[in-house]
């Protein structure tokens, strides 16, 4: 049986190292996507790689920051500084996502300002669609310390980007029109029921085990190096690096867990209780309505405005 394994490994490794090594259409990684995210990922390589207009002050994170974000606004109020504003948000998080992102943006740009979306606690995974958008070296030279993801993000990787090159070389496929909006920014109309707060609070709040210092050192091992890459990255290239506090509804976290680890990097941004506690802003526990995108957003620009 050992034999048999190593004999089909022996033959299939060429492929493999092929597969490695061959570049890939990074459009068509990204188009590969449609059903993820309401197809926010073709947007996300078009404005970077395609629209000619610059970023000068970038918004990384969640599906938080595409709802809570209205990057055409805050750009609107920053006018005489001349900044453009980008809301790069994408559903979920991960904190390698927001690395490849940024390299993605440098490639094409230079960014003045990076804004990185915070939660009450750091995630300790890799971000679902990482295998899919990162360059292969990014993949196979991922942090590989409690990394529980990594084996399936090789595999995925590998498997999407033959399933692109399928579609690129044989299958031909359709080109989608460029996506030309200059902002991500995406949020609805609708306010959540008190009701649906208030019990979202409550069950937020039931008292959780606190991590001892030892537990959460080695936990958070796997976001802070990515933190710590994107830090790097963002000195090599005078970037300024910002953090933005987006917790849910209802949170008893005033600042989040890993504060003191967003301090090392860069400045700390916590938007008002009057803003977060507000009922009337939120369109359910995780993401703020249009009012609240708007209260939010308009509050960021004096803030920055402060900081320039």
């Amino acid at each position: 049986m050992g034999k048999l394994i190593l004999k089909i490994l022996f033959f299939i490794s060429p492929f493999i190292i092929i597969l490695v090594f061959i570049p890939v259409d990074r459009r068509l990684q990204y188009q590969g996507l449609e059903n993820d995210c309401f197809n926010h990922a073709l947007w996300i390589h078009d404005r970077i790689f395609i629209n000619a207009k610059p970023v000068d002050i970038a918004f990384l994170g969640s599906s938080r920051t595409i709802n809570n974000i209205n990057d055409q606004m805050i750009e609107e109020k920053l006018h005489p500084l001349k900044f453009h504003v980008v809301n790069f948000g994408y559903c979920r998080f991960g904190r390698n996502l927001s690395y490849v992102l940024m390299k993605d943006i440098l490639k094409e740009t230079k960014v003045h300002i990076l804004i990185l979306e915070v939660r009450e606690d750091e995630d300790r995974y890799s971000h679902p669609i990482f295998p899919y958008i990162a360059e292969t070296r990014d993949v196979f030279l991922a942090y590989p310390f409690f990394n529980k993801n990594l084996i399936f993000d090789y595999y995925r990787h590998l498997t999407y980007k033959l399933e692109t090159l399928k579609d690129d070389y044989i299958n031909r496929c359709e080109e989608v029109p460029v996506r030309q909006d200059a902002y991500g920014f995406s949020s609805f109309d609708d306010t959540a029921s008190i009701e649906l707060l208030n019990e979202a609070k409550m069950r937020r709040n039931m008292q959780a085990p606190k991590l001892s210092r030892f537990s959460r050192n080695f936990h958070m091992q796997y976001p802070r190096k990515y933190l710590k890459d994107i830090s790097d990255v963002c000195k090599e290239n005078d970037i300024r690096i910002c953090f933005l506090y987006l917790p849910a509804y209802g949170t008893s976290l005033l600042k989040p867990a890993e504060f003191y680890t967003y301090m090392k990097y860069g400045e700390i941004f916590i938007p008002p209780s009057g803003i977060l506690n507000n009922t009337n802003n939120w369109f359910d526990e995780n993401h703020f309505n249009q009012n609240g995108a708007r209260e939010l957003s308009g509050w960021i620009a004096c803030e920055l405005k402060m900081i320039k």
